[in-house]
C-alpha cells in the first residue's frame, strides 16, 4: 500500500469515527430542500416520540412551532 493510500484510508476511519461519535450525542433528522424528511437518527425518534416509518416522507414543519412556519 502506498503512502497517500495509507492516509486516506487513515482519513477515512477519522471521519467515520466522527460521524459515529456525532450520531450517538446528537438528535439528527435529514430532509431535502423541500423539507421532506428522509431520515432520522435512534436518539431523533426518542426525543420526539415517533418512528421513522411514521415521519419519513412528511414535511419537517411538524416539529415546529406554528408561529415560525
Amino acid at each position: 500500500m502506498q503512502k497517500s493510500e495509507l492516509m486516506n484510508d487513515l482519513n477515512h476511519e477519522e471521519f467515520q469515527g466522527l460521524v459515529n461519535a456525532i450520531d450517538k450525542s446528537q438528535a439528527i433528522i435529514v430532509f431535502n430542500l423541500e423539507g421532506t424528511i428522509l431520515s432520522a437518527n435512534e436518539n431523533f425518534l426518542k426525543t420526539v416520540g415517533y418512528s421513522l416509518d411514521e415521519i419519513k416522507g412528511k414535511h419537517h414543519r411538524m416539529f415546529c412551532d406554528p408561529a415560525y412556519v
